[in-house]
């Protein structure tokens, strides 16, 4: 789920571009998102102390007070993606000092620049965590964080990738192939499984138990040995 936020003191226009953005989250990128709304820095402080922003649409001037320069003391994190939005271009003046992902003219907002502005955001969000991933299924498209990935298993040369809190993702892809792009703690323990050795909570003869006992993965009989030295290692370097 992709965090997005606004910060817009005119309430009609904060209306139009929440719509605008819900609508090309759905249609265009095929993904989910939430939207909050603020109208005033404060308010905006407050929530961005406390949550996690993925993307931040700011108006550069709220309540007669620069936004842009409130970002460069408030904003301290560079995950954040910020696309500043303005009427008036000439408020802009230290753009280059700010952490702007994008820049958007309300009166020139159109369904190709504000894709241009989320295709960013979404690629820079990515890049910035190394344990965020986009994973499509079917005519979606899902931003994953690998830390919250417990297990892959395999079926029918498709992947079902199962989240913390019971999600699951099914995705196109051989399991050697999905493999290739993960981290170093995610094990093959079996032909049709991969587990992420950090969510393991014990094992026993032939199999891993993850989460107490939430999801059980096998181990082949012939590789028990192999396997569990190879996940005593991993331990012993953490």
């Amino acid at each position: 789920m992709i965090n997005i936020v606004i910060c817009e003191d005119d309430l009609s226009y904060q209306e139009v571009i929440v719509y605008k953005i819900k609508q090309c989250m759905h249609t265009t990128f095929k993904m989910d998102c939430e939207v909050s709304c603020f109208h005033s820095l404060s308010n905006l402080k407050q929530y961005i102390d406390n949550n996690k922003v993925d993307i931040l649409f700011l108006d550069i001037m709220v309540n007669d007070e620069n936004a842009m320069d409130w970002s460069i003391e408030n904003i301290k994190s560079n995950y954040t993606q910020i696309i500043f939005m303005t009427s008036f271009p000439q408020c802009a003046y230290n753009i280059s000092e700010s952490n702007c992902c994008y820049y958007l003219v309300k009166s020139k907002i159109t369904e190709e620049n504000l894709y241009k502005a989320l295709q960013r955001a979404l690629q820079n969000t990515t890049k910035k965590d190394p344990n965020l991933t986009i994973v499509k299924s079917r005519s979606k498209n899902y931003i994953v964080n690998l830390q919250n990935l417990q297990y892959i298993e395999t079926f029918n040369n498709n992947i079902t990738l199962h989240l913390q809190n019971n999600d699951s993702i099914t995705i196109y892809s051989s399991l050697k192939e999905y493999a290739d792009t993960l981290p170093p703690n995610f094990l093959r323990c079996h032909k049709c499984y991969l587990i992420n050795m950090n969510h393991i909570t014990g094992y026993e003869p032939h199999k891993f138990i993850i989460n107490s006992g939430q999801a059980i993965i096998p181990i082949p009989p012939k590789k028990y040995n192999k396997i569990i030295e190879t996940y005593k290692n991993y331990l012993r370097n953490l």
